[in-house]
């Protein structure tokens, strides 16, 4: 077999190799944990969230528990008076029974994310990609 063919074979696997380095090396894969439910109703009251539970999706960072980001439930029917475009992040105590607010936003700064990507440190961050991007921070690696 002739070196140009040997080298057709082997590029696109090269390629793929290397895309998927990132993911398979720790890179920047957004995994969360679903909350109880007394978890959830603590984290919404921390956020002095109104209407029904069901209009807001809450997510625990599955590396970080004491994380959890809330962003509007777009598939909830009824909810649209609750709506925002934006996701806030909270920290928990250790048992992850009191809540509160770390930021909340649609546009934040450079600043801002670099800033709570240090706080919730790099495992978190990466879990949180989903309520992150919606703040505007960009990012996550």
């Amino acid at each position: 077999m002739s070196k140009r063919w040997i080298a057709l074979g082997v590029a696109p696997l090269a390629a793929l190799a290397i895309s998927a380095a990132p993911a398979l090396g720790g890179g920047a894969i957004s995994k969360q944990k679903a909350p109880t439910a007394a978890q959830k109703t603590a984290i919404l009251k921390a956020g002095k969230f109104k209407g029904p539970a069901r209009c807001y999706v809450v997510q625990l960072s599955a590396r970080k528990q004491t994380v959890a980001g809330v962003r509007f439930n777009r598939r909830a029917s009824g909810c649209t008076r609750y709506a925002f475009d934006g996701a806030g992040l909270y920290y928990g105590t250790a048992r992850r029974t009191t809540w509160f607010l770390l930021d909340a936003a649609s546009a934040a700064s450079p600043a801002e994310c670099e800033a709570l990507d240090i706080l919730m440190g790099g495992a978190a961050w990466q879990d949180m990609i989903p309520f992150t991007s919606r703040m505007g921070c960009q990012n996550f690696d």
